[in-house]
């Protein structure tokens, strides 16, 4: 039996740009500004990663992927530029009403909450662990640590 990466689509078509955008762009970005972003007296890299990085629905597993490895990297990236004047975040949105998640937005975050939200925490300068999570994005980033990873994860990921 096949196992498809993504359901319903060719792995060809969505896997590679979904890899080069969210893992390979973010790299080679930060690669190609780090050296202009360590001569500045303060600089900030803020990168995007997911709840999904914490707690993966089954039906975006690529996607999930890629942000698990970008939330695992900039703790690596923070480490590393720990003696510089470069700070490293890292957001991880919930699930954000927008276009990308289309009609399904009844359990999703309005976008206008979750960028007020977003902008009063980034008035922190130095937020914990190098982390902007907004409230409702905490109970998948905290799921494993609070013993309930299988909850949420069944929560997302509901029986065929």
């Amino acid at each position: 039996m096949d196992t498809e990466i993504l359901p319903g689509r060719s792995a060809e078509a969505t896997d590679r740009p979904m890899l080069f955008s969210n893992i390979i762009g973010t790299l080679l970005v930060t690669a190609a500004l780090l050296p202009l972003l360590k001569q500045q007296p303060t600089s900030t890299i803020i990168t995007t990663s997911s709840g999904l990085a914490f707690v993966p629905r089954n039906n975006f597993p690529v996607y999930c992927a890629t942000k698990a490895f970008l939330h695992s990297w900039l703790q690596s990236l923070r480490f590393q530029l720990s003696e510089t004047s470069v700070s490293v975040l890292e957001l991880a949105p919930p699930y954000v009403q927008t276009e990308m998640v289309g009609a399904d937005q009844a359990h999703a975050m309005p976008l206008e909450q979750y960028i007020a939200e977003v902008m009063q925490l980034l008035g922190d300068p130095h937020p914990p662990r190098g982390e902007i999570l907004v409230e409702r994005v905490k109970a998948l980033r905290w799921a494993e640590k609070n013993g309930e990873y299988e909850e949420k994860f069944a929560l997302l990921n509901p029986a065929h």
